[in-house]
């Protein structure tokens, strides 16, 4: 072969290797590309779909039997005169002082008609610990077993004997049962949805449309749809009852 044609043969080689090259390294940087996009759409899909379960989970959270659709738990009729509401935690140590000065006030309220009591649990000061959130759970599962009678008489029960705020332990499942039959539960009917946190969830979207509310601390009252005004506990105390006359 001739040198003239062997020069010419190693070009067409050499063309054939770089055209083969450039392919390759286009199939390469496609195959990239679309490994990149793929991950993206995975990651993407993954977190809605992480994201649509936790939604879920929250908003199909079970409710208790005889809770309102605002999270409430109801002592008196919807004829009454007078509506009132209360955001409250059970750990806050403001709300125990409101209940100690116008929790007699509010039942006699409610036994002569003058006002239908909607109290809302929330779970604001889990910071310091279990307590709101268990109290709050034991609530809603004596309302679901035995009803709003029964779960008016444990909010009373657990406010009578309110542990401190900063206290080092504070009362687990235990109390919390016995301060239910203490109300009128059967322990039997209310032990292991305390024990096991069965509206937790509940708890949490109560706490969750409370803050969407514009609720940002307890105890918020309000009266026939406004806020009971009031520098201090007392105040709001004193106009409450007023209110209500």
């Amino acid at each position: 072969m001739s040198k003239r044609n062997k020069a010419a043969e190693r070009a067409a080689r050499a063309a054939a290797l770089r055209a083969q090259q450039e392919r390759e390294e286009r199939l390469r940087r496609t195959l990239t590309i679309g490994a990149v996009v793929l991950g993206i759409v995975v990651i993407i899909a993954g977190g809605f779909f992480i994201q649509s379960q936790r939604d879920s989970t929250g908003n199909d959270a079970a409710a208790p039997a005889g809770a309102t659709a605002e999270y409430g738990v109801v002592a008196g009729d919807a004829g009454a005169d007078h509506e009132v509401v209360i955001y409250e935690d059970f750990l806050c140590p403001v709300c125990g002082v409101l209940e100690a000065q116008v929790g007699e006030a509010l039942t006699t309220a409610v036994e002569e008609g003058r006002a239908r009591v909607e109290y809302r649990p929330v779970n604001f000061l889990s910071r310091y610990g279990d307590f709101s959130m268990d109290a709050a759970n034991a609530y809603a599962v004596v309302l679901d077993a035995e009803g709003p009678e029964v779960a008016k008489a444990f909010h009373d029960a657990v406010y009578a004997d309110q542990p401190a705020e900063d206290a080092d332990e504070f009362p687990g499942s235990a109390w919390l049962v016995a301060k239910a039959v203490e109300a009128g539960a059967s322990e039997e009917a209310v032990t292991a949805g305390i024990e096991e946190g069965a509206f937790e969830g509940w708890v949490d979207n109560a706490t969750g449309a409370a803050s969407e509310a514009g609720v940002n601390g307890t105890p918020t009252v309000l009266l026939d749809g406004e806020p009971v005004p009031g520098a201090t506990i007392d105040e709001v105390a004193a106009n409450l009852e007023a209110g209500l006359e």
